[in-house]
């Protein structure tokens, strides 16, 4: 159990350690994803990434795509509080004045856009910035059109590496596949990278041997939930992903059979164009789709599932659905990043029969789906309300900064000296 006080005593001492410091740092993140949209959690861990900096730092997100009216707009309904957006598309064409270094590795053969890292030279070199975050390991190569930045950060979003092994063993392809050496060789050429989970920042260090993982987890906002309904409401929300897929297949198929006639579930996002041909008529399950907004059907909701076997990383949707004080039941899989979450609204399944026999017993019972609400509550608040997520990154922005340009600053004046 956590307490939302411990909480905002870190927050303060960190506002006074920090004192005295320059807390207004210019930062680019890059990224070619769709982040305004819903689609996926990969959008929401870069929206929330952003609006925390954009509190804390002058943002530039320089996007790897077009900038059309409708992005644009999508951009600003976010309400970033100080942000832009520029497409690289405004540099586009310029010539390659960078010196590519990571870009020769053999991994990104056929994957560099001499492009997309031609216009962040150039854009850097109008704009400079104290750091730059680059989002996912596939376009890392960009590093080499940063040299003028003090800090270059990797957002990892997953051991990379671990998540191929895990979908090969399971039959299914990785969007981003390589070995644990390649891996290694390729997080080595940043100052920072960003982990998702805790779990991830061990095997940074341990594995790979990099001390240089921040513990930058997904932000929610927790919600205390104040209705409670018959226990008989199941959701679950996912993206068209081969782990997903695979998983409600599983559910359906093997789960379901003994709780269809007592229960009903939600299936929300674009995980139903994959499955709502083959299970269409499926008793007392709704394929919704894609949803204009998930709070009606989080608050209406009595348990959330997450029946995931294989993938990686934090799973972003257990910690959407313990900000809305729903108890979840998941795998060990599923649980990946959340271990210490197991008496927080979190319950582990081992067996398909566990599962059925811990969505039963929450349903049956009012008082334990109340507590796993408030203790849910309690962990939500203290592990990924906003101001945690992005405690390790702000301080160690701020610190290295500082110390980056003092460095820069004492070299500069020996060498006028000389």
């Amino acid at each position: 159990m956590f307490s939302s006080d411990a909480a905002l005593i870190v927050d303060r001492l960190l506002a006074e350690n920090a004192q005295g410091m320059c807390v207004v740092k210019r930062v680019v993140l890059v990224t070619d994803i769709r982040f305004w949209e819903h689609s996926y959690g990969s959008h929401s861990r870069i929206r929330q990434l952003s609006r925390q900096l954009s509190e804390e730092f002058e943002l530039t997100i320089f996007l790897l795509r077009s900038a059309t009216r409708a992005v644009v707009e999508s951009f600003a309904s976010l309400n970033f509080k100080n942000a832009e957006l520029v497409s690289y598309k405004k540099y586009s064409g310029r010539e390659a004045k960078y010196g590519r270094q990571l870009s020769k590795h053999p991994y990104f053969k056929g994957k560099e856009v001499i492009d997309f890292a031609a216009s962040l030279h150039a854009y850097l070199n109008d704009h400079p910035a104290d750091a730059v975050i680059i989002e996912y390991l596939d376009k890392a190569y960009l590093i080499d059109a940063c040299a003028n930045a003090k800090l270059k950060i990797l957002d990892m979003h997953d051991i990379m590496s671990a998540r191929t092994v895990s979908l090969r063993l399971a039959g299914l392809k990785a969007t981003i596949e390589l070995d644990a050496t390649t891996e290694k060789q390729i997080l080595s050429a940043f100052d920072a990278l960003l982990a998702i989970s805790r779990k991830d920042v061990q095997l940074v260090k341990n594995r790979f041997n990099l001390p240089s993982a921040l513990y930058t987890p997904y932000a929610a906002v927790p919600q205390r939930k104040s209705t409670f309904g018959d226990g008989k409401t199941l959701i679950f929300v996912g993206a068209n992903s081969p782990p997903n897929v695979t998983g409600m297949k599983w559910f359906l198929e093997q789960i379901w059979p003994m709780l269809s006639d007592r229960y009903r579930l939600q299936i929300i996002g674009t995980v139903c164009d994959a499955m709502e041909r083959n299970y269409k008529g499926t008793e007392n399950v709704q394929f919704l789709g894609q949803v204009d907004s998930l709070e009606p059907y989080m608050k209406n909701a009595d348990i959330s599932i997450n029946p995931v076997f294989v993938g990686g990383g934090l799973k972003i949707k257990c910690v959407d659905s313990l900000a809305e004080g729903l108890p979840t039941v998941t795998t060990p899989e599923g649980a990946a990043g959340l271990e210490n979450a197991n008496l927080s609204g979190l319950f582990i399944a081992r067996t398909g029969a566990e599962f059925a026999y811990l969505i039963e017993r929450l349903a049956a019972d009012l008082k334990m789906r109340e507590a796993a609400a408030r203790a849910a509550f309690e962990y939500v608040t203290f592990e990924f309300s906003p101001k945690a997520a992005v405690r390790e990154l702000a301080r160690y922005l701020t610190t290295d900064a500082d110390e980056a340009t003092s460095k820069d600053k004492t070299e500069s004046e020996a060498i006028e000296m000389h």
